[in-house]
């Protein structure tokens, strides 16, 4: 079976699509997923965890830098950058009728292993035949950079911490580091408003939003944050470290 050309794919980095404000699971893309949650099933997240896994052979094999999976409706999609290179190769593969995006995208790493080894074994060097698949999937028109995993800050919070901040009614990505005291007080002062018994507001409910003021900004005096890189809707590999990240 031949690997479909990618000549016909957009020439940009491709997100995974999904309508706004539609939560959808990383792994396979269905909409039938739990709030709070960013898999459908821990057997869907394995199974693209297992298979992501299987493609760090091909990375390493054409000494990726970088590297971004992304699916459609239609093809999946696996945009590799690597350290000698100064571009991006783009190796696709269509859709499979049933198949979650995992398993097609074993396909395609798995088709193009097996072009690799026809190379090798035709008497070429390893080099040779990892420098043909990349120069023959080469997307000039795809910057480089667009594929290289932004560094990301989220605020680290206990459950108490988590529900001063619903009460609050602030969201984890205003505690930036540099202004999180100042939004927690403009929040606070935002809900008494509405909240402070003088106004005709709630005597508990004032005196869970003075607990959840108090407990912020003890927090904010030593606030603590998981720093990460990833992508924005698209699966990011940094050849550094060896490691896939899920999408921010």
């Amino acid at each position: 079976m031949k690997t479909p050309s990618v000549q016909g794919l957009n020439k940009k980095a491709v997100r995974s699509a999904a309508p706004v404000g539609v939560r959808r699971c990383l792994s396979c893309g269905t909409d039938r997923i739990k709030p709070r949650r960013r898999y459908c099933s821990k057997g869907c997240r394995e199974h693209i965890n297992w298979v992501l896994s299987l493609s760090k052979g091909l990375l390493r094999t054409v000494n990726a830098r970088y590297a971004a999976f992304s699916f459609t409706d239609d093809r999946v999609i696996l945009d590799v950058f690597p350290v000698w290179s100064k571009h991006i190769s783009r190796f696709g593969y269509r859709r499979i009728e049933g198949n979650k995006p995992a398993e097609d995208l074993k396909n395609l790493v798995l088709q193009f292993g097996k072009e690799w080894h026809d190379i090798v074994n035709n008497n070429r060097s390893r080099s040779y035949a990892s420098l043909l698949l990349v120069n023959k999937n080469h997307e000039k028109s795809i910057h480089p950079n667009s594929i290289r995993p932004a560094k990301s800050s989220c605020p680290r919070l206990s459950k108490e911490e988590k529900r001063c901040l619903e009460i609050l009614k602030l969201q984890r990505t205003e505690l930036s580091a540099d202004s999180c005291r100042g939004r927690i007080k403009s929040a606070y002062k935002r809900m008494a408003k509405v909240l402070h018994p003088d106004v005709g507001g709630d005597e508990e409910r004032f005196k869970k939003l003075n607990n959840a003021h108090a407990q912020m900004l003890l927090w904010a005096e030593n606030p603590q944050y998981t720093s990460r890189k990833a992508l924005q809707d698209c699966w990011s590999y940094d050849g550094a470290t060896s490691r896939w990240s899920p999408p921010l």
